[in-house]
């Protein structure tokens, strides 16, 4: 599937009902191809939810409440969470790992453009873009989905990958 236009308005406004019931983006995925019969990969449905403007809604995690220490532990409690703060960027939620994509001298058969995608954290994939423009997209390890953080800033790198490789 390319585009959102291939969809009829009753399968948009069930992907709506999906989206709204809280599923995540693997649940619609999966339910795209079981039952609407639309075969789509994790990285297509991303973009179909994009292209139809519907939201993904983030359940929130309750906050661990934090313990109180006994007085005079609470100076050294402090100083040991200051130093693993100061180690990730004020906005990046932790588990959200930079993605880098490079693009490879030889490319894959029957693509116009491939390479791969670190996620950090060992995680990588390959990915291409074939003939009639649609992305591949294959994760080194089959139970690693990207978060949607990941699958957003997977998107600017690549962008930005294929920009500089003048194509």
């Amino acid at each position: 599937m390319s585009t959102a236009k291939s969809l009829s308005d009753d399968q948009i406004a069930t992907i709506h009902s999906w989206a709204e019931g809280g599923d995540q983006l693997s649940d619609i995925q999966k339910r795209l191809g079981e039952e609407l019969d639309v075969k789509v990969t994790y990285l297509e449905t991303r973009f179909l939810l994009e292209d139809l403007k519907i939201e993904i809604k983030v359940e929130a995690k309750p906050e661990p409440e934090e313990e109180e220490a006994p007085e005079g532990e609470a100076g050294a409690a402090e100083e040991g969470a200051g130093e693993e703060a100061a180690d990730l960027p004020p906005e990046a939620p932790v588990g959200d790992a930079n993605v880098s994509v490079t693009v490879d001298t030889v490319v894959r058969p029957d693509a116009l453009v491939s390479g791969r995608a670190d996620f950090g954290g060992g995680k990588t994939a390959a990915w291409w873009l074939d003939q009639m423009g649609r992305l591949g997209f294959d994760t080194d390890d089959p139970e690693f989905r990207p978060s949607e953080a990941q699958a957003m800033a997977f998107q600017t790198e690549l962008q930005k990958a294929i920009q500089q490789s003048g194509l």
